[in-house]
């Protein structure tokens, strides 16, 4: 009898320890949507995780991969905001290259001389560097990996061959461990910096370090800390690469990729319920709510737009041009392309 009691207080303290942290990542809140403005989906690319926007030229990259189909290759594609049904934006601009590919977090890198397009590589485990072409195809041009980077999820660039690369769990977001830690909070994230050359862990202690952003001037790096609801910001040496913690910012999601305007404000996609990912992810029919944050110079974060999954499940990206803003996803073979409300944002 005493053991039989003994197994039955263990029952109910597991339970109550998982509806604990059910509750704690949001998981019985109601998701009403929420949007001022009008979407219009564009539909047949796999998994479309995150979007970059060379602005210059009206287009946008994204890194498409069918994550529920064993094996695939994923694409890089390139569509013009203009005309977003053209036919070259559903081709795979890498030609190919390289051939082990799973494209998650990305980034485009411009100067004076070079465009480039720098991609964090599921399948090594490293960051791949393409050239851009003026019709937007990518050169491969160089591999990067190293040792530490045991689980990379988003880059940004700061030079022609320099960046901040996320490490979201140190033992891999796709190992038991690697869940348990995002579950607990476990702080085993880091951010990472090569020079091209050198390796160096530039920020630590982050609870599922996810999506990266640099500010135009290059003096502040923005980290998504999925686990911890919170965007952390960093002062950058931009001399040596050092960052130090400068303020968080708490969010009421947990935030996935990072993106900015051309008016300084970030946009955060976000995971309401987070926890609803890997039903959603063994089950398309299974929704999973999406919401977008901004944050604008105040520091305070708006919500923009809020889905329960119907319209788009598990947003990972947001990206704004002018009246537009783009909106990506995990697992869904869609993205959105929104127009945001006039006079409000």
């Amino acid at each position: 009898m005493r053991f039989a009691a003994f197994i039955i207080v263990l029952l109910v303290l597991a339970g109550a320890a998982a509806y604990a942290t059910l509750n704690s990542f949001r998981h019985f809140e109601q998701i009403e949507r929420s949007f001022a403005g009008q979407c219009t989906p564009v539909a047949g690319i796999a998994g479309p995780e995150d979007i970059q926007i060379d602005a210059a030229r009206s287009r946008v990259f994204i890194s498409s991969l069918d994550r529920r189909a064993k094996d695939a290759r994923g694409a890089i594609h390139v569509f013009d905001i203009a005309d977003p049904l053209g036919a070259e934006g559903w081709r795979d601009m890498t030609m190919g290259a390289p051939t082990n590919f799973k494209p998650l977090g990305l980034d485009y890198y411009e100067d004076d001389e070079v465009r480039r397009l720098f991609v964090v590589n599921e399948a090594s485990k490293s960051v791949e560097m393409f050239d851009v072409g003026d019709d937007g195809m990518l050169v491969h041009i160089e591999t990067f990996d190293e040792p530490r980077l045991t689980s990379p999820n988003n880059v940004v660039a700061v030079g022609r061959r320099s960046f901040y690369v996320t490490n979201d769990v140190q033992p891999g977001r796709n190992t038991r461990i690697g869940r348990i830690h995002f579950l607990t909070r476990q702080a085993s994230g880091q951010v990472l910096f090569t020079n091209g050359t050198s390796w160096r862990v530039a920020a630590e202690g982050l609870r599922f370090a996810n999506g990266i952003e640099a500010s135009a001037d290059g003096a502040h790096i923005y980290v998504a800390e999925t686990a911890g609801g919170a965007v952390q910001v960093y002062d950058r040496d931009q001399q040596t690469g050092v960052l130090a913690l400068a303020e968080t910012i708490r969010l009421g999601a947990s935030p996935d990729n990072i993106t900015i305007d051309d008016a300084g404000a970030l946009w955060v996609a976000a995971l309401p319920q987070p926890l609803a990912l890997p039903g959603h992810a063994a089950n398309r029919k299974k929704r999973a709510p999406s919401e977008v944050i901004r944050i604008g110079a105040d520091g305070a974060p708006q919500t923009v737009y809020r889905d329960d999954g119907s319209e788009l499940s598990a947003a990972t990206s947001a990206v704004r041009l002018g009246r537009r803003l783009i909106i990506g996803a995990l697992y869904d073979e869609k993205f959105l392309i929104c127009d945001l409300p006039a006079g409000e944002i």
